[in-house]
């Protein structure tokens, strides 16, 4: 008797059950979201940027650092860019270690610059990598820029401008480098891809 009630049970309970998932809606475009906020009033803008929405932040920091429909003012621009870069927006991330590495309303701090454009090159950003490549160079870190300007050229590839010009700045180092140095930048610069 209890077999019969377990199975009637479990019976009942798989007919009951639904076959499929509900329907998601999908979610907006990063394309479509930007759009969105690109064209956005500046006081829509603010309230969104406020309700934690990154790319609402991000665009609010773009006006802030511009002066567009807002008094130009770099450390709101900083603040909301980090913000933005901190829910993981790469492009943000980018700006971030931009304004650490210059200054830019914010004291300077290049080694947290440096997160940040690795931060945003972990995603795919070849602009971070030029940059983190450029940091290199200017310590006289050969192999290092190397190695960063061999990423810049393929990971993400989000910008031709900036492969283009990493292939000449790698032409230029290896002149400075031996064939062993050139393959161990290579060498780093795929364990570096692998271990993201």
């Amino acid at each position: 008797m209890k077999k019969l009630l377990l199975g009637t049970t479990l019976l009942a309970g798989l007919f009951g059950m639904q076959a499929h998932a509900d329907y998601v809606a999908p979610s907006p475009s990063v394309a479509s979201q930007a759009a969105q906020y690109s064209i956005m009033d500046i006081n829509s803008l603010i309230k969104a940027a406020k309700a934690g929405q990154a790319g609402a932040q991000f665009y609010l920091a773009t006006k802030y650092q511009y002066g567009k429909d807002i008094q130009k003012d770099e450390r709101q621009a900083f603040a909301w860019y980090k913000a933005a870069a901190d829910q993981g927006l790469a492009v943000a991330q980018l700006n971030v270690g931009r304004m650490l590495a210059d200054g830019m309303g914010t004291r300077k701090d290049e080694a947290l610059a440096r997160q940040y454009f690795e931060k945003a090159a972990s995603r795919g950003d070849n602009r971070a990598s030029f940059n983190l490549a450029m940091m290199e160079e200017k310590k006289k870190n050969y192999m290092g820029a190397y190695q960063w300007y061999e990423l810049s050229t393929r990971d993400g590839m989000l910008d031709n401008k900036v492969i283009t010009l990493s292939e000449g700045k790698k032409t230029a180092l290896a002149a400075n480098l031996t064939q062993e140095q050139i393959r161990q930048a290579r060498d780093r610069a795929d364990r570096w891809i692998q271990a993201q």
